[in-house]
């Protein structure tokens, strides 16, 4: 039942005016509201037990429930209005919370002789000096002598507790479970409802919950997305002008360094389907790094997965030493490589591991061929021997009688029996081994030499001079690319000497593919003014071709991987300072080495399903785009990146 006050006889004081126009519910718990039909059957009511429960709740003028201690003055009346207060009881500071109240009510028994019985109301604030009184009065009716609610075993009230008599309910009254809660709106605090299957709108989104089930949401998501993670195809940009940035998962980045490179560095624990991507605005462009044993698949720039890992890292001694030469086996499982200025090294499984022969023989080597099987070997040092071996490189000989020949290039056929080098002399020749040696060729320069699997085709660059070729294992020689003052620096040959190439240092990559008789200049999109050019190799069918190149004169080093024998070229690895490069006999591997200014680096992988790189550098106005496919693999599924236009400088 529910009471609106009326205006008390006083005008109220301020403290009283928030408790004008109190709503009151109330709820008699031995008392009870008179029943209709005892009331016109003109039947006297049995008076209730005392004392009696009379609950209500205090809601104020604007819907809130009122909180607080508050006095009330509880009277008994024979009428609705006017007529005969029977009793009267003053009952002070009772707390009042979410507006519910109970007071307990002390009137004898024989305060209610009359047929009829009436409770009035007044309430105050505590401390408050008047009261208000609630209008209309409440008639009292009487349930302890229904007998039948003593015995009953089960009590129900079907249709006799309406909505607009529930203004709300503590959901710490309600146990078990709601199926229906159809207009739950606010569950924020709903701790108990077990099962709420219906209950539309019970979603509480500010906290920290766990929503299951396929859910469809209409309308619009505002917002930046910065606070969805692990959600792949969801991508949010950011700007950073920071040298250094740890990339995030499905996040874009725009670099915007003014003065240096930016190392980015790549998620170091992805789930398989993340995103993240670069462009470069800044000036000095940017490196991606990966994480330990983290590789990228070059999917973007050569519709190849070409990948490059880091296989061996070696400490300069002295500082100036750097990786002059590398060869490969047939089947690349066996690798040579050669320091100027230190070292020789072996590796027997493709890098993995490596060895040196001659610890303590440090030599200004600068050149390096194996066999076809990499059981034999041949190495050149500056000023100084030629080495060979023929027990895997497991002991060497030192051949060549003047100890001060300055070697620049050695090759061998295929199974090792012949033998050829070249200095600033000419270029020599040796069938028995390296133990006697035979001049085939004067030069007035440096040169450097390549030979066909059976030792008789050769091709022989001579630096500041031309190009030539030999088809009769050196005894007469053809003068091919005749134009003088050219900086060869490399030349390889495939099996049977048709396919054949030479770089330039500055320059560009030249490729014959009928022996040397014509030559045509590759365009690779490199300065050919800029590019420095230092080593070129083939595979043996002449289809795989790779040149590497040193970073000179503010142009980036760069290797360039050709799949289809030199008419389209790949750049990768570009700004490392690549010295020397070979690609294995069957065209399935390839080693590439470097030199940082502190640390010698060879690298090495597959590259007839995969290709080889260790890091990605983007110049100025690059984007790059990496997808995780799992197994520490990113792919680069978008790029231009790798694509560097003509320099002017």
């Amino acid at each position: 039942m529910q009471f609106r006050s009326t205006k008390a006889t006083d005008t109220p004081p301020s403290s009283m005016k928030k408790l004008l126009l109190l709503a009151v519910h109330c709820f008699l718990v031995i008392g009870s509201l008179q029943n209709a039909a005892a009331q016109e059957a003109g039947k006297t009511l049995a008076p209730p037990a005392t004392p009696f429960t009379y609950q209500g709740k205090l809601v104020l003028p604007n819907g809130l429930p009122a909180n607080g201690n508050f006095d009330f003055i509880v009277t008994i009346y024979d009428a609705a209005t006017g007529g005969n207060a029977t009793a009267q009881v003053e009952i002070d500071t009772v707390s009042v919370v979410d507006g519910i109240f109970t007071l307990l009510l002390p009137f004898d028994r024989d305060r209610f002789q009359s047929e009829a019985s009436y409770l009035d109301v007044q309430v105050r604030a505590e401390g408050g000096t008047d009261f208000s009184q609630l209008s209309p009065r409440l008639r009292i009716g009487s349930v302890p002598l229904a007998k039948i609610s003593e015995t009953s075993a089960a009590l129900s009230c079907t249709g006799c507790i309406t909505d607009g008599q529930i203004v709300s309910l503590a959901g710490s009254k309600i146990t078990g479970s709601v199926a229906n809660a159809n207009n739950a709106v606010n569950a924020t605090n709903a701790t108990n409802a077990v099962t709420a299957q219906t209950a539309l709108n019970a979603v509480d989104l500010t906290n920290t919950q766990t929503v299951g089930g396929n859910k469809t949401f209409t309308g619009i998501l505002s917002g930046n997305g910065s606070g969805l993670l692990n959600v792949p195809g969801t991508l949010k940009w950011n700007v950073s002008a920071a040298s250094s940035v740890q990339l995030q998962s499905n996040n874009g980045y725009v670099l915007t360094n003014p003065s240096g490179s930016t190392t980015v560095t790549l998620p170091a624990s992805p789930n398989v389907g993340d995103v993240v991507r670069v462009i470069e605005k800044g000036a000095g462009g940017f490196t991606l790094a990966m994480n330990s044993g983290q590789s990228i698949l070059d999917w973007a720039t050569t519709h190849q997965e070409t990948i490059w890992t880091r296989q061996y890292t070696l400490n300069a001694f002295p500082a100036t030493s750097s990786f002059a030469s590398t060869a490969s086996s047939s089947d690349g499982a066996r690798l040579a490589t050669v320091e100027y200025g230190g070292y020789l090294y072996l590796s027997q499984n493709s890098g993995q591991t490596w060895t040196s022969p001659m610890p303590s023989d440090q030599r200004n080597y600068v050149s390096i061929a194996l066999s076809s099987d990499g059981s034999k070997l041949i190495a050149g040092v500056e000023g100084g021997y030629l080495y060979t071996s023929t027990d895997w490189g497991v002991t060497w000989t030192a051949r060549f009688a003047d100890s001060n020949q300055n070697w620049f290039s050695v090759a061998m056929s295929s199974d090792g029996s012949k033998l050829y080098a070249a200095n600033d002399q000419g270029v020599y020749s040796s069938t028995n081994g390296g133990v006697s040696w035979t001049q085939r060729k004067t030069a007035s320069h440096l040169g450097y030499l390549a030979v066909s699997a059976d030792g008789a085709k050769l091709v022989f660059a001579e630096n500041l001079g031309h190009v030539w070729t030999s088809t009769d294992s050196g005894a007469t020689w053809t003068d091919r690319l005749s134009s003088a003052n050219n900086q060869w620096q490399s030349v390889a040959s495939s099996s049977d000497g048709t396919k054949l190439a030479a770089v330039l240092s500055p320059g560009q990559v030249w490729i014959s593919s009928d022996s040397g008789v014509t030559w045509t200049a590759q365009s690779i999109g490199m300065s050919p003014t800029n590019t420095r050019w230092a080593s070129v190799s083939i595979s043996s069918d002449g289809m795989r071709i790779a040149a590497a190149a040193v970073t000179s004169g503010g142009f980036p080093g760069v290797l360039a991987i050709s799949y289809d024998g030199g008419n389209s070229w790949t750049p990768t690895g570009i700004g490392t300072n690549w010295n020397a490069i070979a690609i294995a006999g069957n065209g399935g591997r390839l080693a590439a080495a470097m030199y940082d200014g502190v640390l010698n680096k060879l690298y090495s992988g597959p590259i007839a399903i995969t290709t080889v790189v260790d890091t990605i550098t983007g110049v100025k106005d690059s984007a790059v785009e990496l997808v995780y496919i799992g197994g520490n693999q990113f792919a680069m599924v978008s790029s231009n990146t790798m694509t560097i236009p003509p320099h002017t400088y």
